[in-house]
């Protein structure tokens, strides 16, 4: 592979790693306002569902349709909040599943679109409103005509947690929505011209062979469609093992997963559903005062932990699918390997209201299998940043230059009530990193100057979202937050 063309794939792959380029999206936004019946588990109720998302205004025959900016807003009505309270609830998240039907020419396809909507409020009267996203899957017309992109039924799993963050009984209510008669569901028409005279799409994005249909003659063949990787929220099905430590009396595990965002792509990359196991370590008392009234308490603990993926200290691989250009399907898979120490710093100070969380990982970042266009490049078994990511946080206490920094912060509302993270409740964390120079990239070529142009550099936003931990080492489970093997029961969703 010469120089430019190495240049030029490299630049693809980097891309799509991290993602950030894809095809042309073109200028067709829509906001569409649908009508659907929802069987909750007291009745069926009228459930208010606005759809928006942007596609393109046109495309070829047989380069994939990729729906970008998608969002589904629930809005409840106050007796669907109430079947919700009514399980002593007082916020719920959701994962819906919106089934669409994709048509061209007399012939159809079916495509879930599938989201995640980060916990609200179950407030009442009023309602409650909950905005899901996700990737969605892309579709390929095989011939020219326009394509239609029509909603259908809809399924919502909600996730209600009570106010002390543990999960109800049922953890889930999953609600099974019909569009109400009268609605077009209509959401989007693409006119699709003759086949693009770009490079053949690989054969899961491919147009039909002309001669089934003879030349300008429409096709009957359905759009083809191919789901996302990753697709929308992760899932317990998807989680990988994660069984914690029932010999120490302080052992907790949790799922956590999340966006990093790469600021030279204008892109945000999700990092998997990946297991954490933690030891907490003493606590150290810096005031308690407790008489008639009155209870404060100022408490430190520093505890340490590390990810586990099939016995590495690592976070499960990302795939990352997408097309470049429009045409050229690449595929890549980075892994985050821990290569020291993670501590876990909390101070909880009750007087003031207030609780901050730091949790100090070292993150090495490979890159690996690699294809583009089906052909792969090779970047070698070791292709990865020359160090961790790091901090660049301006607080110079948290700029390490050797470990990645996530804030939880927790904090007492006037109704007295937690909210945020903590470390036995879970919750969001956020930072900025750093990305290091790569190293080690290519075979017979040093490709590492180019993944280092294209990705490396500071002010890259991390957004976890940690899921309420199973404390193993407890014999009881009151919490249910432990499964049977001493697995968390709670998986939670990627929060951007």
């Amino acid at each position: 592979m010469s120089a430019r063309t190495a240049l030029a794939a490299a630049t693809v792959v980097l891309a799509g790693v991290v993602p950030g380029a894809g095809p042309a999206l073109g200028d067709q936004p829509i906001s569409t306002e649908l009508a659907y019946s929802c069987a909750f588990p007291a009745g069926p109720q009228p459930v208010k569902v606005r759809v928006g998302a942007r596609f393109p205004d046109r495309a070829a025959a047989g380069v994939p349709i990729q729906a970008a900016e998608v969002s589904t807003a629930l809005t409840l009505p106050d007796a669907a909040v109430a079947a919700l309270t009514a399980l002593r609830a007082t916020t719920t998240g959701a994962t819906t599943r919106l089934t669409t039907e994709v048509a061209q020419n007399g012939a159809a396809a079916r495509a879930v679109w599938q989201g995640t909507a980060p916990a609200v409020p179950l407030a009442s009267p009023g309602g409650a409103v909950l905005t899901a996203s996700g990737e969605v899957p892309t579709v390929t017309a095989n011939s020219p005509g326009d394509l239609t992109v029509t909603a259908t039924g809809l399924t919502i799993d909600f996730t209600p947690r009570t106010a002390e963050g543990a999960a109800t009984v049922p953890a889930t209510v999953s609600v099974s929505c019909t569009p109400v008669p009268g609605g077009s569901g209509l959401l989007a028409k693409v006119p699709v011209t003759g086949a693009s005279s770009s490079p053949t799409p690989s054969p899961s994005a491919s147009a039909t062979d002309p001669a089934s249909s003879g030349p300008g003659r429409p096709s009957a063949t359905p759009p083809q469609v191919a789901p996302p990787k990753p697709q929308g929220a992760p899932t317990a099905a998807a989680a990988p093992e994660c069984r914690g430590d029932t010999t120490q009396p302080l052992a907790l595990a949790a799922y956590a997963t999340g966006y990093s965002n790469v600021t030279k792509l204008s892109g945000a990359s999700l990092i998997p559903v990946y297991c954490a196991k933690i030891v907490q370590g003493p606590s150290k008392l810096k005031r308690i005062e407790v008489r008639p009234g009155v209870f404060e308490l100022h408490l430190l603990q520093l505890s340490l932990g590390q990810l586990e993926y099939q016995g590495s200290r690592e976070t499960p691989p990302a795939p990352a699918t997408f097309l470049t250009f429009g045409f050229m399907p690449t595929t890549a898979t980075m892994t985050l390997e821990q290569s020291g120490p993670m501590s876990i710093d909390s101070d909880l100070n009750n007087t003031a209201g207030h609780g901050e969380t730091y949790i100090r990982i070292p993150l090495v970042l490979h890159l690996s299998d690699v294809l583009v266009n089906g052909t792969p490049l090779d970047v070698g078994p070791n292709c990865r940043t020359t160090k961790p990511v790091y901090s660049d946080d301006p607080d110079p206490a948290q700029n390490t230059k050797d470990h990645m920094v996530l804030l939880g912060q927790l904090k007492k509302g006037k109704d007295t009530v937690w909210r945020g993270y903590s470390l036995s409740r879970g919750g969001p964390l956020t930072g900025s990193v750093t990305v290091p120079p790569f190293t080690g990239c290519g075979v017979g070529e040093d490709l590492s100057p180019l993944f280092t142009a294209s990705v490396s550099g500071p002010g890259n936003a991390v957004k976890q979202n940690q899921g309420a931990p199973c404390a193993s080492g407890i014999p009881d489970d009151p919490a249910k937050l432990c499964t049977p093997d001493k697995q968390p029961t709670t998986v939670p969703p990627p929060l951007r």
